[in-house]
């Protein structure tokens, strides 16, 4: 998939996991205040839904940090490590650690679970493309639920489908969440 498709699939998990989230961690806070939490939890889910592709050379995300690439991503195959249940499992354990270092800091939990909620996104996605991905990494096995050809015409069909979901979300979670 290309990254407009996973920046709103990001969008999509994120805001059909909102619910959960403010109910156990943002009812307590005053409306500006948690403006301000989903707005970082939104960004997160965002930049999660196109870190998996940190591992590859021409993809947005490592263009945009060439450094990470260089130093992680250009390690790995694409869609094998991380597109992995170890580097889930190892990613969860960074954010949990990052968040229990902070002391459960409100906004480090909205960060973190934006982060892992859009990276879940990305995976849920490529599983549905003809290509696959390694979910067993070291097992160099593909998975793929879908023929679905990255860049073709199905997959931009999936995406203004995924960007209509997106808008009826965002009204519908703003209009239930700020009820007055």
């Amino acid at each position: 998939m290309v990254k407009e498709t996973h920046t709103k699939g990001g969008y999509i998990f994120a805001l059909l996991a909102l619910p959960f989230l403010n109910n156990n961690f943002l009812n307590e806070y005053d409306i500006i205040y948690k403006c301000i939490l989903i707005s970082v939890y939104i960004y997160f889910s965002y930049l999660g839904s196109l870190f998996p592709d940190i591992d590859m050379k021409g993809s947005y995300i490592s263009k945009r940090h060439p450094i990470i690439y260089k130093l992680f991503g250009s390690k790995f195959k694409h869609r094998g490590f991380t597109h992995s249940l170890i580097f889930i499992s190892f990613l969860i354990f960074l954010l949990e650690s990052l968040t229990k270092y902070t002391s459960d800091n409100v906004v480090f939990l909205c960060l973190s679970s934006g982060f892992l909620v859009g990276y879940v996104s990305h995976l849920c996605l490529d599983l549905l493309t003809k290509e696959g991905i390694e979910i067993f990494y070291p097992i160099s096995i593909n998975f793929s639920l879908l023929p679905i050809k990255t860049s073709s015409k199905i997959e931009r069909f999936i995406c203004k489908t995924l960007n209509f979901i997106v808008i009826f979300l965002l009204g519908y979670r703003f209009y239930t969440l700020f009820q007055i």
